[in-house]
């Protein structure tokens, strides 16, 4: 299973390519994985830190100055952890926020939002 592994605390922390270190918790990726239709997620934990050091795309939320959305392309996404398929939702989205340096969310999606300004090095 490629579930991500959490330290002692119950943290894990992630390099991101623009924003440095950011981390998740335990509990905040329990409660993201605990719908019914969102626990082929914790089969796919290592897109996370993929997403966040080798991006796609990044772009500035569109209402939440601290906050940037990383991208990333995968052709299959871990449906149980013996079984590996392609999905409508080809994106592996993680947000992140600047102000706390935590991961927000984490989901697949079939394309970025629209209206985001798209982040480039050196500034938004």
């Amino acid at each position: 299973m490629a579930d991500i592994s959490f330290d002692p605390n119950g943290r894990a922390v992630f390099p991101t390519k623009y924003h440095g270190d950011v981390t998740l918790s335990k509990k905040k990726w329990d409660e993201i994985c605990s719908e019914p239709e969102r626990s082929f997620y914790r089969y796919n934990g290592e897109k996370v830190p993929t997403t966040l050091i080798v991006p796609d795309l990044v772009v500035h939320h569109k209402h939440i100055t601290t906050q940037f959305i990383y991208y990333k392309h995968f052709e299959t996404f871990k449906v149980t952890d013996k079984a590996e398929g392609p999905l409508p939702c080809k994106l592996m989205a993680v947000i992140i926020d600047t102000a706390t340096q935590r991961a927000c969310t984490i989901y697949p999606t079939r394309e970025p939002k629209a209206g985001c300004k798209v982040y480039k090095a050196g500034g938004p």
